[in-house]
């Protein structure tokens, strides 16, 4: 697993085998979920943050994080997942590069 810190210090973590991306703040997970449909492909299918940490932007570090991830390594992108669908719509280097 590989990590990064976020600019208040948690660390996005990426499992690869299990396709989920995730982050614990104050012992509460907050994750995003994909499948690899095809090579070159991520599916993003969900973001979850629950509620006792929610609004604090954690849902879009994720997808920004899965995306980042997945641009990097050339591969097209899409969403079942109203969130990170919605944000990939508002950024046009994302949306570029909708499957």
């Amino acid at each position: 697993m590989a990590g990064r810190a976020g600019m208040t210090g948690e660390t996005i973590r990426h499992d690869a085998a299990a396709r989920r991306y995730s982050l614990v703040i104050d012992g509460t997970e907050a994750y995003l979920t994909y499948e690899r449909p095809a090579d070159g492909r991520m599916h993003i299918t969900h973001t979850i943050v629950p509620d006792v940490i929610g609004g604090r932007g954690l849902g879009k570090r994720l997808v920004a994080r899965a995306l980042e991830d997945a641009l990097a390594g050339g591969d097209r992108i899409s969403s079942s997942c109203w969130f990170a669908t919605a944000l990939i719509e508002k950024t046009p280097a994302w949306a570029a590069q909708m499957a």
